[in-house]
């Protein structure tokens, strides 16, 4: 009993001797790569209509959730196997095991954890009352669904499930924008340090077309093309718009580089058009 109770003392459940002495009689326990100790049924796609990325920091989940950057309607982040599986440190037999969530939803609930810890249920856009969350509340600015982050079963997303992302996440723009006009009238000498608190108000006034004077260094002078209607900068000589190029001014359009010598129209000419000036 004596020498018994000195080994365990000497060799504990973590220490290195126990891990060498279990690892050769049972390799399965610590082989990780295995597909047949866990089969994954199937995946939880998380996909993305945000303007940007967002780090997350999850038992199951730790690193940057993509957002859209070269246009795209939608992006996927991430895919949650199901059911999903974490490495933990093992006390029995010492090393590391791979645990499983038993529950048929398991992978769901994770991929909801991942995007709003807040929330509870098996509905990604369920909204708390008042009471539930406090209750429930972990932290706050945690809730990625109502970004435009979403949980689905499928690998490319049905259109509804994006039009209900995009209707989430224009939602909260909108009162993100509504915010920063008010935090302008009522405490105009923080607005500085809001805006560097919210940076999505720049790409939601972006999204909805809204001109306002504290997105820019400085304000800009907005006119009607002349050409084509739009609402351009004052002082132009040409810009972009649904039909294509509209010139104001062919010259310095051309002097730009922007329009070449063939496409300015004989009645927009100048004298010396085209001309090379002697070195």
């Amino acid at each position: 009993m004596a020498a018994n109770a000195t080994i365990k003392q000497t060799h504990g459940f973590t220490d290195q001797l126990t891990q060498g002495l279990m690892r050769p009689q049972n390799p399965d326990m610590y082989d990780t790569n295995m597909p047949r100790m866990y089969p994954i049924h199937r995946h939880i796609y998380i996909h993305s209509v945000a303007k940007r990325d967002f780090d997350v920091r999850h038992v199951y989940f730790r690193g940057a959730l993509a957002g859209c950057h070269n246009g795209e309607r939608y992006v996927t982040c991430y895919a949650v196997p199901d059911p999903p599986q974490q490495i933990a440190p093992d006390a029995e037999r010492g090393g590391k095991r791979v645990e499983v969530e038993p529950r048929d939803n398991a992978g769901w609930r994770v991929a909801i954890d991942i995007l709003n810890p807040n929330n509870p249920t098996d509905d990604p856009y369920f909204k708390l009352d008042a009471k539930s969350a406090a209750f429930y509340s972990i932290g706050q600015n945690v809730d990625l669904i109502k970004q435009g982050l979403f949980p689905s079963l499928n690998q490319v997303p049905t259109e509804a499930e994006l039009l209900k992302a995009e209707a989430a996440r224009d939602a909260t723009w909108q009162a993100l924008i509504d915010e920063a006009f008010q935090e302008q009238a009522s405490n105009p000498q923080n607005l500085r340090n809001w805006l560097r608190a919210h940076p999505d108000v720049y790409d939601a006034v972006a999204a909805f077309g809204i001109e306002a004077d504290f997105i820019t260094k400085k304000a800009v002078v907005k006119q009607e093309c002349p050409n084509c209607g739009s609402s351009i900068k004052a002082g132009i000589a040409f810009h972009m718009y649904e039909g294509g190029l509209c010139v104001l001014d062919w010259r310095r359009a051309y002097e730009s580089g922007r329009v070449k010598k063939e496409d300015v129209p004989p009645g927009k000419r100048w004298q010396g058009f085209g001309k090379v000036e002697p070195v």
